[in-house]
C-alpha cells in the first residue's frame, strides 16, 4: 500500500498536477486497496473468537 502510495506522489510531482489519467489511475487503484483492506479488517474483528 504505501509503495502504490509513493508512486503515486511521485508520479504527480512528476506531471505537476493530480489531474493527469496516470496519478488519477494510481489514486483509484490506492482507494481499491484501501477498501478492501478496510473491509478484511471489519471481518476479522466480526468472527467469533475460538473459545
Amino acid at each position: 500500500m504505501e509503495s502504490l502510495r509513493k508512486q503515486m506522489i511521485d508520479t504527480a510531482l512528476g506531471k505537476q498536477t493530480l489531474l493527469h489519467c496516470d496519478v488519477l489511475r494510481l489514486s483509484e487503484a490506492l482507494d481499491r486497496l484501501i477498501v478492501k483492506v478496510q473491509a478484511e479488517k471489519l471481518a476479522a474483528r466480526k468472527r467469533p473468537k475460538p473459545s
